[in-house]
């Protein structure tokens, strides 16, 4: 099946209540760069835009997976992200079918699996193609769990690379963590209403002290569309604040501090924000 039109402008993960616990992790070992926690409930299905995608229902089994015109007019990752949607659609329709078997051979209820995942553009520059996936996977339990995937393709070695392989995390840790933690502050305050007061009796500690930044999902990101001008932090629940915050996605303009981490190879991609 294939998607056409252009991807929608990259939203955050919508914010969930927590409710009871249940279901498995999936594996997506493949992919270089990636976060995974729980949610709630299977989420409302993001706004399907794409270009290209693969897609599989059969009765209450279904799948579903996209991604860009961008990505698919190179013949390399087109090929690969082909290969990565056709692995997971065999496993949660296989998987699907078992569990389904075994509900139906015990005598209780079949409560359905779905994967879903759709990629975008977040920075298409000279060098590079940087791109992010939103989704979630859901096994028949509780809830199910988001998928917060990350991409960095360079295009004159057709290759993926991990996000190490741009940017030093130690040096970038460094060089951002102040303005970092800084802005963590800012959102959570905005979210929860009131300032982040660290030692308050009212407030966790936990949710009010900076997060470990060289743990959480980084990649370089174009806001103006010419090069790579920030630095976009993607923080799953239960790491910055209660699951009921969801996720915190924060985006830090390149400064001369955020060049430093850059790796020689890379350099000419990015300005400063």
């Amino acid at each position: 099946m294939q998607f056409r039109s252009s991807f929608a402008a990259w939203p955050a993960l919508a914010v969930l209540a927590l409710a009871g616990c249940g279901g498995g992790p999936t594996n997506q070992a493949d992919a270089p760069n990636e976060a995974v926690a729980n949610l709630a409930q299977p989420p409302a299905a993001p706004k399907v835009t794409n270009d290209v995608g693969i897609s599989e229902k059969v009765g209450e089994i279904e799948f579903k997976y996209s991604w860009p015109r961008a990505a698919a007019e190179i013949a390399d990752l087109d090929g690969w992200l082909r290969g990565n949607g056709e692995r997971l659609r065999k496993e949660t329709m296989d998987g699907g079918r078992r569990d389904q078997a075994e509900a139906d051979k015990a005598g209780y209820p079949f409560h359905g699996h779905s994967y879903e995942e759709h990629w975008g553009v977040v920075a298409d520059v000279p060098a590079l193609l940087v791109m992010q996936s939103e989704g979630y996977v859901y096994t028949g339990g509780a809830h199910g769990m988001p998928i917060v995937t990350t991409l960095i393709w360079d295009k004159a070695a057709k290759k993926r690379l991990a996000t190490e392989a741009v940017l030093d995390r130690a040096v970038l840790d460094r060089g951002l963590k102040e303005r970092f933690c800084a802005a963590l502050d800012a959102e959570r305050a905005k979210r929860r209403g009131e300032p982040v007061k660290p030692g308050a009796p009212d407030q966790l500690d936990e949710f009010t002290r900076c997060v470990d930044l060289a743990k959480q999902t980084i990649l370089p990101i174009s806001l103006k569309g010419q090069a790579l001008d920030t630095i976009r932090v993607v923080i799953m629940p239960y790491e910055a604040g209660p699951y009921a915050e969801g996720i915190y996605q924060l985006d830090l303009p390149v400064d001369a501090a955020v060049l430093q981490a850059v790796k020689p190879a890379y350099k000419g991609a990015f300005v400063q924000g």
